[in-house]
């Protein structure tokens, strides 16, 4: 009994098998393996990055295009601008040209007319000279003029029988008559020049009667606003050696920023300037004979192109004159007298002496067409900034009452 209840006792081994459910961790669960994962995810990044380059190229592509129609407008617009230059230059060539040819013309309808009166007055004096100065036989004038002078003085001795006042007065007004029309054709001594009648109507005329420090013309209010362009036109009358300051535009610090004033070395030449240093010469001698003449200075900052008129006539033109330069506003603008601080006055040195009439200032180009209307009395081109009606006259500068400047000495 004991034996069985030993073995009862004695100590048994039993394996119990219980199942265990252990959960794999989230992410070993979604994670593919190494060779599962690398397939996917490198095509995915090939294809990224096979699309970005695409959309580098499409964005450069169209940088590109934008960049070459921007170029393209650019190029567009300056060439329609230079263009444009050359046309307005061609306008001005063209006008003056054509000035030139109809004067001309009209020279040449001039000199035929003379000539066939000549030709009539020679051929009607060749019979009336065998009958008053009885030649010899076989002898005929060598020239139209030896023609007049022979009737004029005859040869021989007039018989009485044939000698009568009125015979002489045919002679004298035959020769006199030849003797005009060949100084004007040319034959004896130089031709003489028709010219234009003066304007009338050209506005206020003034008189700046001697070269002292207060002469002067002051134009208020002056220039309200810096200037890219500027035509400056007006009627000259001077008997002076030189042309003097018709014009003196100063900023406050004393520097010229426009002037138009003779040489005293060179008193045929004046000087354009715009900027205190920068200048041309200007062939002036046509001004100097104490006669009225119309001229026109035009500048404009776009290509520096300058042009200088003398009774329509283009005497000088250029171009890259201070080009891109912009005439400041804010000085003092006098005619007739040279400009130093404009606090400090004026000087007698390079004053103008003569008389100024119909001067005018615009802020812009004029055409030749302009020009020449103003030259002819058609009046003033439209919206000057300043006229002589803007001027202060100082010193003994007066107002001159001229309804035609034929009527103004």
């Amino acid at each position: 009994v004991l034996q069985g209840w030993d073995s009862l006792l004695a100590p048994r081994f039993f394996i119990i098998a219980v199942p265990v459910w252990v959960q794999q961790p989230r992410s070993t669960k979604l994670a593919p393996g190494p060779a599962a994962c690398t397939g996917p995810v490198l095509q995915r990044l090939r294809m990224l990055e096979e699309q970005f380059r695409r959309f580098q190229e499409v964005t450069l592509s169209h940088l590109q295009s934008i960049a070459r129609n921007y170029n393209i407008s650019y190029n567009i617009d300056r060439r329609f601008q230079v263009l444009a230059e050359q046309a307005e230059a061609a306008d001005a060539a063209r006008a003056v040209l054509g000035a030139e040819l109809a004067r001309l013309a009209a020279a040449g309808r001039r000199l035929h007319r003379r000539v066939k009166r000549l030709e009539g007055t020679v051929g009607g004096l060749t019979p009336r000279h065998h009958l008053l100065t009885r030649p010899e036989a076989g002898a005929e004038p060598h020239s139209p003029w030896d023609t007049v002078r022979s009737q004029h003085e005859p040869r021989g001795p007039v018989p009485p029988s044939t000698a009568s006042p009125r015979p002489l007065k045919v002679r004298q007004r035959l020769w006199e008559e030849g003797h005009r029309l060949l100084v004007e054709t040319g034959t004896i001594g130089m031709p003489t020049e028709d010219t234009e009648p003066l304007p009338c109507d050209v506005g206020p005329v003034l008189l700046f009667p001697s070269a002292s420090a207060s002469n002067a013309a002051v134009l208020r209010p002056g220039l309200r606003a810096g200037l890219w362009a500027l035509s400056l036109c007006t009627w000259v009358l001077t008997s002076a050696p030189r042309l003097g300051t018709v014009l003196y535009y100063a900023s406050e610090d004393g520097d010229s920023k426009l002037a138009v004033h003779g040489q005293d070395r060179d008193p045929g030449s004046a000087r354009f300037v715009i900027g205190d240093t920068a200048f041309r010469e200007l062939p002036v001698t046509p001004l100097l004979d104490g006669k009225w003449h119309h001229l026109c200075l035009i500048w404009s900052s776009g290509r520096g192109q300058y042009r200088f008129y003398v009774d329509r006539r283009l005497l000088a033109a250029g171009s890259d004159f201070q080009q891109g330069y912009e005439i400041p506003a804010g000085g003092s603008l006098v005619l007739g007298q040279p400009q130093g601080h404009v606090r400090v006055g004026f000087s007698p040195t390079g004053a103008f002496v003569g008389r100024l009439a119909g001067l005018a200032l615009w802020n812009r180009a004029l055409m030749p067409g302009e020009v020449a209307s103003m030259a002819t009395g058609q009046g003033l081109p439209c919206r000057p900034l300043l006229t002589l009606a803007n001027a202060s006259l100082q010193g003994e500068v007066q107002g001159v009452a001229c309804t035609c400047l034929e009527h103004c000495p």
